[in-house]
């Protein structure tokens, strides 16, 4: 089944998915590798500019992974004679291999920062917490909405999910960016008040919103394993 799972990961990244979003992914690499840097003076040294292409290498990536992989099963899975419990393993399996490919990568990206004594050992282990919170959110949970008539109740319900996934990864991209910046500005955040500014809002407002976001994984497990619902627009 793993196998699977990762074949059907990166074979979701061919050019006709890619040519469905063209304006999304576009507005990506264009925001973010151009814009935004020139305007914060990233590219002003070498030291900045790679602080922060090696920071948003990963970010990109988990942006597109969640526009790319929604939280379904290939069309065939569905008609084909599988059970219950198969079909929530694939799905289950592919969250969980999409969460873990984008924090590992992201880990891997940014440790080099760490050896050039740019990034300290503390700020690394609050990005790499970044990266796992942002692809949690967006690669993890990022189920479409079904077809079924829903109550005033249940329309309550998914806006206050949709309002803690929002302001977490608001909260989780305005870390990252800071530490973006305080690491080219700084030169490496020696100052342990300036690593707190990042681990105490991690630890006091990121994790709780993520335990209570993480509430609705079996209901966005159990929309996923109806084919109605997952491929519903």
């Amino acid at each position: 089944m793993m196998g699977r799972v990762i074949k059907d990961y990166f074979a979701a990244f061919r050019w006709e998915n890619f040519k469905e979003k063209v304006a999304h992914f576009a507005y990506l690499i264009v925001y973010f590798f151009t814009v935004l840097p020139v305007v914060a003076g990233f590219f002003e040294t070498w030291k900045s500019a790679l602080v922060y292409v090696l920071m948003m290498i990963p970010i990109i990536h988990i942006l597109n992974s969640g526009s790319l992989h929604i939280m379904k099963m290939p069309k065939m899975m569905y008609m084909v004679p599988l059970t219950n419990d198969m079909k929530k393993e694939y799905i289950v399996k592919s969250a969980v291999f999409r969460i873990c490919f984008c924090s590992l990568l992201g880990i891997i990206c940014t440790l080099p920062l760490v050896f050039i004594g740019i990034c300290r050992v503390i700020t690394y282990v609050v990005i790499a917490y970044d990266y796992v919170t942002f692809a949690l959110l967006l690669c993890g949970m990022n189920e479409r909405y079904g077809i079924e008539q829903r109550d005033a109740w249940q329309e309550t319900k998914s806006d206050c999910r949709g309002l803690i996934q929002g302001l977490n990864i608001f909260l989780t991209v305005i870390s990252l960016f800071g530490i973006a910046c305080m690491l080219c500005w700084d030169g490496g955040m020696v100052n342990v008040y300036a690593n707190l500014l990042f681990i105490i809002p991690a630890i006091l407002f990121q994790l709780p919103l993520t335990v209570k976001h993480m509430k609705y994984w079996n209901t966005a497990v159990d929309k996923a394993l109806s084919y109605e619902r997952s491929f519903d627009k």
